[in-house]
């Protein structure tokens, strides 16, 4: 059991460790870690900016909210997207990761109608790449 502890307090000790060193605080007041994979840089359209929904959700600038489908009315549930939104706060590219299939639509068709203000990285506006969920929930 000694073992054990001890590899999962040295385990912790590294992961805290490599969390720190990575993370670039932003003018956002959101945490940029960079993508290992890729040797682009952050921010950049081809390795966006990874920005938390609660931050980017403070840049909104216009907002649509989703029209409930006739066909759904039976239908409740949260439907998450993964979003890229560009440099100058347009959303270019939004899909749907989870939720109710017969929901997806339309909220895809009101969250890709958002706009924000750009998201800056070291003082200049990059591209992010973020998540959002739309929340459906049946009234009577």
């Amino acid at each position: 059991m000694r073992v054990r502890v001890s590899l999962l307090v040295a385990m912790l000790a590294v992961s805290c460790a490599v969390g720190l060193g990575q993370s670039n605080a932003t003018s956002n007041g959101g945490v940029q870690v960079p993508d290992a994979t890729n040797n682009t840089t952050p921010g950049s359209k081809d390795n966006p900016a990874r920005v938390s929904t609660g931050v980017m959700m403070r840049l909104i600038l216009h907002k649509v909210d989703p029209v409930y489908p006739e066909d759904a009315r039976d239908v409740s549930g949260a439907v998450v997207m993964m979003a890229t939104i560009d440099d100058h706060g347009k959303i270019v590219k939004l899909s749907a990761i989870a939720g109710p299939e017969k929901l997806r639509d339309a909220a895809l068709s009101a969250v890709n109608q958002w706009t924000f203000k750009p998201y800056l990285l070291n003082g200049r506006p990059v591209f992010v790449l973020t998540q959002f969920t739309v929340n459906f929930n049946i009234t009577n």
